[in-house]
């Protein structure tokens, strides 16, 4: 009798144990693969942002936790850009608020003249006069979502403020942004003369090594204060770190509920199959291979919770990006990586799980099984 045939066997003739078993694992994996996705799209588009602005480091203040640190005064940022290596810097002071219907919009602003309204690409209308004028330019994404075109008005930062353009930008981030002047943006948010990030470009003479010596030596000065290069800024982001935390706590609890689901699904079967494993000893089956055969079915259901939590995963990413308010701001990237993690993942937990009801089930005495019926 063949060791495939019984275990797929067994797995079918309990179906529905065996389909609940699997979607419970399957829901934990989903959500695994999911903030694995978010964690490396926020961190794909700040480095795609950067780069776009063609910015070497990034200076902001030291947060725990917050999506956007906090202000700091912007004389420290004078002083930083005198420092040596530094060739041009630009202020910035962003939030997120609420702007008419939609809950949450990045609203950010700009010194004026920096280098960082370089990139843009105005595809509707103008860039503002001067960075006075109560203005605002729309990432196509947020001019999209907000339903504006140019010559509208729009109630931002606590006022009315017109559309004076529309912009397209490779960052998602940005493409989905309200623009403002710098000076507009501290008049009206009560920040007057702070700003909560700084844009560094360095001279072309100046390395990896030495850029991150900058940073070192901005740290230094600025107590409270953290410089990180563009393609590191990521790592070292509080919403990048939040989310790795989350996705560890949700792999962790994922891990709980897949051992306790998969073990009571193997316990019970060996329960309802003591007769038939009886009968396996009876005929000549090692108590290894039964132990192979629990171990087989428990491990199985594990990589078909697996598979099953990656398709999910990939379901909900979907479902996600018909919401506007999410859609256009949030990516969710999932890697070759983590699709062979999570599926790795969810083999392992089946495996684990079957240790103990195998182990019970080879230890089975044909004697004592054949007075069970």
């Amino acid at each position: 009798m063949r060791l495939w045939t019984i275990v797929s066997r067994n797995l079918c003739t309990r179906r529905m144990r065996t389909a609940l078993t699997v979607l419970g694992i399957a829901v934990g994996m989903m959500a695994v693969i999911s903030l694995m996705g978010l964690a490396r799209g926020f961190e794909n588009n700040w480095n795609q942002t950067l780069n776009a602005r063609g910015t070497d480091a990034v200076v902001n203040r030291i947060t725990t936790g917050n999506p956007i640190p906090g202000p700091f005064s912007q004389k420290f940022a004078h002083e930083i850009a005198q420092m040596p290596g530094i060739e041009a810097s630009g202020k910035v002071l962003s939030s997120l608020m609420p702007v008419e219907h939609l809950p949450m919009v990045l609203v950010t602003s700009w010194e004026w003249e920096s280098y960082i309204w370089d990139h843009l690409e105005i595809v509707e209308g103008r860039k503002q006069h001067d960075g006075t004028e109560l203005a605002a330019m729309l990432g196509k994404t947020a001019a999209q979502m907000l339903n504006k075109k140019v010559g509208d008005t729009l109630k931002v930062i606590g006022t009315e403020v017109t559309v004076c353009g529309i912009y397209e930008s490779t960052s998602m981030v940005e493409a989905g942004a309200i623009l403002i002047s710098l000076d507009v943006m501290q008049a009206h948010t009560d920040n007057e003369e702070k700003i909560n990030f700084m844009n560094l470009r360095f001279e072309e003479d100046i390395d990896k090594a030495r850029g991150r010596a900058i940073c070192q030596e901005i740290e230094a000065n600025h107590n409270g204060l953290s410089a990180s290069l563009a393609n590191e800024a990521a790592d070292h982001h509080s919403t990048t770190k939040a989310v790795k935390g989350m996705t560890l706590a949700v792999t962790l609890l994922a891990m709980i509920v897949g051992l306790a689901s998969v073990m009571n699904t193997m316990l019970m079967s060996v329960f309802e199959r003591t007769v038939e494993i009886g009968v396996l000893r009876a005929i000549g089956w090692r108590a290894a291979r039964i132990r192979k055969m629990i171990l087989l079915e428990a491990t199985l259901l594990g990589v078909a919770g697996g598979i099953l939590g990656v398709l999910l995963g990939f379901l909900a990413r979907e479902l996600l990006y018909l919401l506007p308010t999410i859609g256009g701001t949030i990516r969710i990237e999932i890697g070759v990586d983590a699709v062979l993690s999570t599926i790795f993942f969810a083999t392992v937990v089946g495996a684990l799980s079957g240790l103990y009801p195998a182990i019970r089930a080879s230890r089975m005495n044909p004697t004592v099984a054949f007075r069970h019926q």
